[in-house]
């Protein structure tokens, strides 16, 4: 019976999902809350998962979280305290100031699988890769290859390591940590990044059709993986396939997860950046942008992402819901007037000139592409992502420059790519002439 689960067993369960990337982890952390309504790190832990979905439709649950979890803490410095304080400078957009207590807390135990997890995700939508690198790196010394995490902590490692250009260790790590656990769906997912920087998308497609039969546990991380076979298929030029993945693997109707969740912001981006490279492609994609219209109209006054604001813009653009395009971007310039951190520099300097491109895409307006885009390109990091997701913006700039004659530009652009690591630019199905 479940009844004599404690919370304490609940939450470490809930701890092993999350930490790898299951998709029933809440439901062991709620759990253990309800077993336990005065358990501290349970409520600390939801909050901060809640947190790390950087939706404002949870602003109120973690609110209510903090509230109940302060007065829960111990009078002196603890891993809760600094936990809970990370917290507070996260919630308040300060997204630096928040990376570098959960780096603290990593000082004194840098085997903390889950602070480690949660600076990690905190520094990767900061655009920090190198930092991000060098937190996993600096903690190696300390674990031991027999630790029950030492497979998703390798996974993180690899992750790091591609995002900060280190490719070869990068595929390296994420093999040696699915040898461990074929499930590892981090793992998996940063050779995935590391063969498609690398161009090598046969490879690609092949690790997700080899591996994709273990993720059945997974959570939205499952359809991101499919995104990125579809990121590989768009390199082998088969349109065909990506449709029909489309509907049954990157946003099948009938997953639980849609359902449970139909406007998780990864799920909006996944689709949203897909549809929208198609479109670059030449392929008419009209019917498939409707699934998101209504939840994207919805989405106009919800800023907890940059980056994912950025992707309902797209949706709003392309099903020609410009009134409600105008009303995000006018939301976006006024809500973070005056505020400093990392999320209102996000949208202030990045975001909102994003948008404002995005629009005049649409509208074929390809000269506000280039003066919006060209002079924030080597600031797009700002509103976090990978590099696999930023590179949209540079099919942008390239077809922009194209549409208006500026092989200059466009020469530019490609070096800038060629710079971030992505191998054999111009042979590239988005880049080659």
């Amino acid at each position: 019976m479940m009844t004599n689960i404690t919370s304490s067993e609940h939450y470490t369960e809930g701890v092993l999902s999350y930490t790898r990337w299951r998709a029933d982890a809440m439901q062991h952390i709620n759990a253990a809350i309800e077993v336990d309504a005065d358990a501290l790190l349970p409520k600390l832990t939801k909050a901060w998962v809640l947190q790390g979905a950087r939706d404002t439709t949870f602003t109120k649950n973690i609110s209510d979280l903090v509230e109940s979890t302060e007065n829960l803490l111990p009078p002196s410095q603890s891993r809760e305290r600094d936990l809970f304080e990370a917290l507070q400078l996260a919630r308040q957009g300060k997204g630096i100031e928040s990376a570098t207590a959960l780096e603290a807390i990593l000082h004194k135990d840098p085997t903390d699988l889950l602070v480690h997890q949660l600076l990690h995700e905190g520094l990767f939508w900061l655009g920090q890769a190198h930092w991000m690198r060098d937190a996993i790196e600096k903690a190696i010394p300390a674990w031991d290859e027999t630790s029950p995490d030492y497979g998703p902590f390798i996974a993180l490692r690899a992750f790091a390591n591609e995002e900060a250009g280190y490719l070869k260790d990068a595929e390296r790590f994420g093999r040696m940590a699915i040898e461990i656990d074929p499930s590892n769906i981090w793992a998996a997912h940063a050779v995935a990044h590391s063969l498609y920087m690398k161009g090598e998308h046969d490879k690609g497609t092949d690790l997700v059709e080899t591996l994709s039969s273990n993720w059945g546990e997974a959570n939205q991380m499952r359809h991101h993986m499919w995104w990125h076979m579809c990121l590989f298929l768009l390199e082998q030029g088969d349109h065909e396939r990506i449709l029909q993945l489309l509907t049954t693997e990157v946003r099948n109707p009938n997953s639980a997860l849609i359902q449970e969740s139909p406007a998780a912001s990864i799920d909006i981006q996944n689709v949203a950046s897909l549809l929208f490279r198609l479109e670059l492609y030449g392929v008419d994609a009209t019917e498939y942008w409707q699934v998101l219209k209504p939840i994207c109209a919805n989405r106009v006054s919800n800023h907890g992402n940059a980056f994912g604001n950025v992707h309902d813009m797209m949706v709003l653009a392309a099903t020609g819901q410009f009134e409600a395009a105008e009303e995000l971007l006018m939301s976006m310039r006024t809500s973070f007037v005056g505020q400093s951190g990392a999320t209102a520099l996000a949208y202030n300097v990045i975001a909102v000139p994003v948008c404002e491109a995005v629009l005049a895409h649409r509208r074929k307006n390809y000269k506000q592409v280039l003066v919006k885009l060209s002079g924030i390109r080597h600031q797009f990091s700002l509103m976090g992502a990978s590099h696999a997701q930023r590179d949209i913006f540079y099919h942008m700039m390239v077809q922009a420059a194209e549409k208006e004659g500026r092989e200059d530009l466009r020469a530019v652009f490609i070096r800038d790519i060629e710079r971030l690591g992505f191998n054999d630019v111009p042979s590239r199905a988005a880049y080659k002439r």
